[in-house]
C-alpha cells in the first residue's frame, strides 16, 4: 500500500510536495476511509487511507502532479531497456523563473510492499539519473539497500554477486531499480513490480475504436468475476443496460501501408455490445453508440474492481475522475468504497483530481471523505504549486465541507475576471 507520494521541480511544484496517504487522528472512533495494512516488526498495524481526492482551480497543479506517480512508474517500468542516447521524459522541472530550470528533478515515495516498509527516491535530469536510493524502513532502524549519486553506488546490493549483472548495462540513463528487476531477480524480490502496481495511471480517454480494451478483455476471460462485476455495475449506474456481449473483431493493421505493397495482416479486436431496454425487448447498441457517462463507467470498471477485488494490491491515479459521469453517481461510487466496503475487501488505493465538490457535501464526521482524504493545490504569485490537505484546518467535525470550500475557507479556487466584450 502507498503511504507517500513525494517531489520536487516537478511541473509547477518547484519546491517539496508531499501527499501523504496515512491516516491522522483527525477523527476519533470513526473507521471510514482507513484501511489497516500489517507491518513487519509492527505490534500495530499501519493505518492507512483508502482514498484521496485533489482540488484546486485550472492549471494549479492537480494533474502534474498524477503524472508525477506516473512518471517515476515509467522509469521503474522501462529505464532498463533505454539506448544510451535516450532522454529521461518525465523531467519537467519548474521553467518559471530562479535556478530550478537546470537543476534535477526529484520524485519518490514511501510503501508497504509485502509487509516491508520501503522509500524509494530518484534525482534525475534530462538524460540522466543524478541520485537514486532505495531503503527499507524497519521500527527500529533505516537499511541502506543500495544509493547512487551518479555511476557511484554503494550499499549492500552491491556485495551480492549478481549486482555484477547490473554493472554490465549500468547506464547513466538506467534506473538501478529497473535493471534489477530484469537482471537481479534475486536482489529485486519482486520489489519493482510491487512499487508499479502502487502507481497505477489509467488514460480513459484513450479509447480504442470497438470499447474499452481492458473491461472487454476481463469481460470475455472472467464472465463469472468480473463481467458479473461489470454488469451490476452497469445496473446500479441506471444507464438503461440489461445485459452485454463480447465478440471478436478483426481489425487491419494499419502500421503496413498499401504503399509498401505488402500484404495487410489481421488482429482481432474485442467489441462490446451493450442491450438496451426496449419497447419490444432489448435493444443492442454498439460501444460507440453509447453516452460518455456510460463509456467512463466501463472505463473505471476494470479499475474500481482491481481495488475491490482484486489478486495484487494497487494503487491509481485518475485525472478528472467521472467528468462525464453525474455528481450523485460519483458521490455514491466514492462513498460505496471508501465508506461501505469492508475494510478486509480493499485491495489498494484510489488517489484521483475532480472538480466535482458533490462529494465533499455533508458534515465533515459523516462525508463520504474524511478530511485528512482532501488535498488542494493553489498556486502563489510566482507561479509555484503548492500541495496542503483540509487536515491543516483545525475545524470541528460538524461544518460542512463543500459549503467552506466554496466559501473560500480553504483557498484553491479560481478568481475570474471580466470576460471581456
Amino acid at each position: 500500500m502507498l503511504i507517500e507520494l513525494f517531489g520536487r521541480n516537478f511541473g509547477p511544484f518547484r519546491d517539496e510536495f508531499h501527499l501523504s496517504l496515512l491516516a491522522s487522528d483527525i477523527d476519533p472512533g470513526n473507521e471510514r476511509g482507513v484501511v489497516e495494512v500489517p507491518v513487519e516488526g509492527e505490534d500495530e498495524p499501519l493505518r492507512l487511507l483508502r482514498c484521496v481526492a485533489v482540488y484546486g482551480p485550472n492549471a494549479s497543479g492537480k494533474s502534474r502532479l498524477l503524472l508525477a506517480a506516473r512518471g517515476l512508474g515509467y522509469l521503474i517500468e522501462h529505464s532498463a531497456g533505454f539506448t544510451s542516447d535516450h532522454g529521461l521524459g518525465p523531467y519537467d522541472p519548474f521553467l518559471l523563473g530562479g535556478s530550478r530550470a537546470k537543476a534535477p528533478a526529484m520524485l519518490g515515495l514511501r510503501a508497504v510492499v509485502d509487509t516491508h516498509v520501503y522509500e524509494y527516491v530518484v534525482e534525475f535530469e534530462s538524460t540522466r539519473f543524478v541520485l537514486e536510493k532505495l531503503t527499507q524502513l524497519a521500527p527500529d532502524e533505516e537499511r541502506v539497500l543500495f544509493e547512487r549519486h551518479g555511476q557511484d553506488v554503494t550499499g549492500p546490493w552491491t556485495e551480492q554477486d549478481q549486482f555484477a549483472l547490473l554493472a554490465e548495462s549500468f547506464r547513466p540513463n538506467a534506473a538501478l531499480l529497473s535493471l534489477a528487476e530484469r537482471l537481479a531477480p534475486s536482489l529485486d524480490r519482486g520489489l519493482a513490480v510491487g512499487i508499479r502496481r502502487l502507481l497505477g495511471y489509467p488514460r480513459l480517454w484513450a479509447r480504442p475504436r470497438y470499447g474499452s480494451a481492458p473491461a472487454a478483455r476481463r469481460a470475455a476471460g472472467d464472465r463469472a468475476g468480473f463481467g458479473n462485476f461489470l454488469l451490476n455495475w452497469l445496473k446500479a449506474a441506471d444507464v438503461g443496460i440489461e445485459d452485454y456481449t463480447v465478440e471478436k473483431v478483426p481489425v487491419a493493421d494499419q502500421s503496413v501501408t498499401e504503399a509498401e505493397r505488402a500484404p495487410r495482416r489481421s488482429t482481432d479486436e474485442l467489441r462490446l455490445t451493450f442491450a438496451h431496454t426496449g419497447l419490444h425487448g432489448p435493444v443492442g447498441l454498439d460501444y460507440s453508440q453509447e453516452s460518455l457517462g456510460t463509456l467512463e463507467i466501463v472505463e473505471l470498471a476494470p479499475y474500481i474492481h482491481d481495488l475491490m477485488h482484486g489478486d495484487e494490491i494497487r494503487a491509481y491515479f485518475i485525472d478528472e475522475i467521472g467528468a462525464s459521469i453525474h455528481p450523485v453517481l460519483l458521490q455514491a461510487l466514492i462513498r460505496q468504497f471508501n465508506c461501505e466496503t469492508p475494510a478486509k475487501s480493499i485491495r489498494g488505493q484510489l488517489i484521483f483530481a475532480t472538480h466535482e465538490t458533490l462529494v465533499l457535501d455533508a458534515e465533515a464526521r459523516s462525508a463520504p471523505l474524511r478530511r485528512d482524504q482532501v488535498y488542494f493545490t493553489e498556486k502563489d504569485a510566482t507561479g509555484a504549486s503548492r500541495l496542503y490537505s483540509i487536515a491543516e484546518f483545525k475545524e470541528r467535525n460538524n461544518l460542512n465541507l463543500r459549503r467552506r470550500y466554496l466559501q473560500g475557507r480553504y483557498g484553491a479556487l479560481p478568481s475570474p475576471g471580466p470576460l471581456g466584450d
